[in-house]
């Protein structure tokens, strides 16, 4: 378990996904915030300073990654570890493989990666 309350990032257009996860992530003692794109968590990186992204692929609708960039660079600014859902056809080469969590994924090893990263941070 987590000795502080970190703050996730939960950015995933389909509601299921975000719900699932967000109970899992909060019963390791984090509090979640969900976005349904990229211009929201970009808004919600800057503002909550969030401890951690967790990024779905799918909710980039840009066509050329632009919305991953933009949370890519929203986590930047606030030294924030993001970890990235899809396959990695689908990403900008810069992302390190360490970063992106194939689908379809199994939520026991994500919440374990993203409790790594927390505790690491």
């Amino acid at each position: 378990a987590l000795n502080f309350a970190p703050r996730v990032l939960i950015v995933d257009e389909a509601s299921e996904s975000r719900e699932a996860l967000s109970t899992m992530i909060s019963r390791r003692g984090a509090t979640t915030l969900e976005a349904l794109g990229p211009r929201q968590a970009v808004k919600l990186a800057d503002l909550h300073q969030v401890d951690l992204i967790v990024f779905d692929a799918d909710s980039d609708h840009s066509g050329t990654g632009a919305g991953i960039d933009d949370v890519n660079a929203a986590a930047s600014r606030n030294g924030t570890p993001i970890v990235i859902l899809g396959t990695v056809r689908q990403l900008p080469k810069r992302f390190a493989a360490g970063q992106i969590v194939s689908k379809p994924y199994h939520y026991g090893p994500l919440v374990d990666k993203i409790e790594d990263l927390l505790a690491a941070a």
